[in-house]
C-alpha cells in the first residue's frame, strides 16, 4: 500500500513538474516572431501587411523595427510595431499581447486607432494610414482637436 502510494506521488510529481517548467511569457525573439506570423481578420501575416503598406505608400510609410516589453507580473509580453509616417518621427503605437504556451497574439486595443486597422486587412491599414499622413498637413492645434473628437466620430471611414 505504501509503496503502491509512494509510486503514485512519484508519478504525479513527473507529469507536473515539466508543465509547470515551460513558462507562459515568450523570449523576445518568440514574440516578435510569433506578431510577425499572426494571421490578421483579413487572412494574411501581420509581416506581409506591413510590407505592402510599405511598397504602395511608395516611402510615405516606413516599418522601423519592433520593440518588445515585459512587465512584472503579467503573464504576456507587449510587442509594438514601431514606424515612421510622413514627417513625424518614428512611433511605436500599434501593440500586441503575446502568450506562448498555447501561443496567443491578441491585439492590445482591438477597437481603436491603426491596429484595429492592420488587423482588419491591407487595404484598411493603407487607409488609415492615408487618414494618419492626412492629419500631419493640419496645424498642431487642429491635430489635437481631431485626435481628441476622433473617437466619437459616428462614421467609420475605413
Amino acid at each position: 500500500m505504501i509503496r503502491s502510494l509512494a509510486f503514485g506521488a512519484s508519478l504525479l510529481a513527473a507529469l507536473t513538474v515539466p508543465a509547470a517548467a515551460e513558462p507562459f511569457v515568450p523570449s523576445d525573439r518568440a514574440a516578435v516572431d510569433l506578431v510577425r506570423s499572426h494571421v490578421t481578420g483579413g487572412y494574411v501575416t501581420v509581416a506581409s501587411t506591413i510590407a505592402y503598406a510599405e511598397k504602395a505608400s511608395r516611402g510615405a510609410f516606413a516599418f522601423a523595427g519592433f520593440r518588445v516589453e515585459d512587465r512584472p507580473g503579467e503573464p504576456f509580453k507587449h510587442v509594438r510595431i514601431c514606424y515612421r509616417l510622413g514627417i513625424d518621427p518614428p512611433v511605436c503605437a500599434i501593440e500586441y499581447l503575446v502568450a506562448s504556451n498555447p501561443s496567443q497574439v491578441t491585439p492590445s486595443d482591438r477597437y481603436d486607432g491603426l491596429g484595429r486597422d492592420l488587423e482588419h486587412g491591407p487595404r484598411s491599414f493603407l487607409r488609415a494610414l492615408a487618414r494618419e499622413a492626412s492629419l500631419q498637413r493640419q496645424p498642431e492645434f487642429l491635430r489635437k482637436v481631431q485626435v481628441a473628437l476622433d473617437r466619437f466620430n459616428p462614421y467609420d471611414w475605413r
